[in-house]
């Protein structure tokens, strides 16, 4: 409708209210006003003449709102998608079936696994722990009061068996004066560690003798001992092959224990490097324990689950997404969905097919106790699973992790990955149908842009149109009434 046609018919309709004047000659009179049509509500009437307009528009939005619901959707299943493929790379992986367990038996040690280690026993004797240095003052009354001024100088190094000869390390020493700001032993305490810079630790204990000075190895192990000289008036602070006026409460020494009858010393009491991938932790002398390292069944069936509950919430996503509630008559945002469909389809293959094994064991999933649910989720006896395992530890980790060949040769969890990586890719159904759908809406917004124009301007031009009809109505009335005024001047 063009905005010319449209002013023509509405001053039409304007017009029709004109009443006709009697042709008699002899009678003047009128049946009564000619115009009695007042001023058009352009605001509105251009209002309602746009909402028609406007509807192509409407349609258009309406349209892309759902295609923008359909791709959300599709955001879910990516994200769904994405978590499974993690959960099938880490199962991929050899290390996941060689989750290893070590039971202890006996007090005098524990252990904890730190790597992938082999099936194994061990016998363990602990003779000694790794210990630090430590030596004590002799006990004074007042912690705060005055000792005297002078130099402390620590060097590290290592004693021999009864202290009585001491070999320096290469470690520069360590020189701490002491002056009248701190010639106590609270305030000496407080020099050595700032000086000491945790090399050795310095601490004032009190008991019913007194107050000591007690200096303490920051490490175990007989290469982490050190000697004290003392100058100028802190003499009873030596503690040197040549005098000791400190007392040695402990020496520093190496922890001595055997695995499996090897003898063998650690500067610690925590020994990561004699059983591979199981870190020993001593505590206690004179003992004798027994270590059982063996595949964990239960961490394996926790990866194998973990891999099974990110399958299980991609698929109970999509089964939402396309359900439709027949009570209702109504369809879910993806009910339908040919890409959904094919990506339920493939994921649902490959976990249903045979694992082409080249050995004797296991091929398909059910075997190992992993079966399906009548909703397509999977659930996974785990004594099934760990009676499989137990009996072929290398077949149920192949089925899974074998990364040669191509396809079917492939394990489990490999397939998973590569057919999730496919199915996000540009070429695959999910990555397709998302470019689609962008694309979609980048076009149904340069049309609503250019609709949007386009009704603008024919909002203007209607708005001009009849305001300019209401000018020629105003006109048109002004007329009227000097025609009456004309008229009621005839002589009767």
């Amino acid at each position: 409708m063009t905005t010319s046609s449209t002013s023509n018919s509405a001053l039409t309709s304007i017009l029709s209210g004109l009443t006709n004047t009697s042709n008699s000659s002899t009678s003047t009179s009128t049946s009564g006003p000619l115009i009695t049509t007042g001023q058009i509500n352009v605001s509105q009437l251009v209002g309602e003449l746009m909402l028609v307009n406007s509807q192509p528009l409407t349609r258009l939005q309406s349209q892309e709102a759902g295609v923008k619901s359909t791709l959300s959707a599709y955001g879910q299943e990516q994200s769904a998608l994405s978590s499974l493929q993690t959960a099938a790379n880490a199962l991929a992986l050899p290390s996941a079936f060689q989750a290893a367990s070590a039971t202890v038996t006996g007090s005098g040690l524990s252990a904890s696994i730190t790597g992938t280690p082999a099936s194994a026993n061990y016998l363990v004797n602990v003779t000694s722990l790794a210990q630090a240095q430590s030596i004590a003052s002799a006990p004074a009354a007042d912690p705060t009061a005055t000792i005297g001024t002078g130099t402390l100088t620590i060097q590290a190094g290592a004693w021999n068996t009864g202290n009585t000869a001491f070999t320096a390390s290469t470690a520069a020493p360590i020189t701490v004066t002491i002056d009248s700001t701190n010639d106590s032993l609270n305030g000496i305490a407080s020099a050595i560690n700032s000086a000491a810079n945790g090399t050795v630790n310095a601490s004032v204990v009190t008991d019913a003798s007194g107050s000591r000075l007690v200096l303490s190895s920051a490490n175990t192990g007989a290469a982490n001992g050190f000697s004290l000289a003392a100058g100028g008036a802190l003499s009873q602070f030596n503690y040197t092959a040549g005098a000791t006026t400190m007392t040695a409460s402990q020496s520093a020494t190496n922890a001595a224990f055997s695995v499996n009858g090897l003898a063998l010393t650690s500067a610690t009491n925590s020994v990561s490097s004699v059983i591979s991938g199981v870190t020993l932790n001593l505590n206690l002398p004179n003992s004798v324990s027994q270590i059982q390292v063996g595949t964990d069944p239960k961490a394996v069936t926790n990866s194998v689950n973990s891999f099974i509950s990110s399958y299980n919430a991609f698929i109970t996503l999509t089964n939402q997404l396309t359900s439709f509630d027949a009570s209702n008559n109504t369809a879910s945002v993806l009910t339908g969905d040919s890409p959904t469909r094919n990506m339920v389809s493939t994921l649902q293959s490959l976990l249903g097919s045979q694992w082409q094994t080249t050995g004797t064991g296991p091929s398909y999933l059910a075997e190992i106790g992993v079966s399906v649910n009548t909703d397509g989720t999977l659930a996974l006896d785990s004594s099934k699973f760990q009676s499989a395992l137990s009996a072929n530890p290398s077949g149920v980790s192949a089925m899974f992790t074998t990364a040669t060949g191509t396809g079917s040769a492939q394990g489990f969890a490999v397939q998973m990955a590569n057919a999730v990586q496919q199915l996000e890719g540009s070429s695959g159904p999910l990555g397709s149908a998302q470019a689609n759908l962008q694309a979609q809406i980048v076009y149904m917004n340069n049309q609503q842009t250019s609709m949007q124009a386009s009704l603008n301007q024919t909002q203007a031009a209607l708005t001009q149109e009849y305001s300019a009809l209401n000018a020629e109505i105003s006109q048109a009335q002004a007329e009227q009434a000097s025609l009456t005024n004309q008229l009621a001047s005839l002589p009767g």
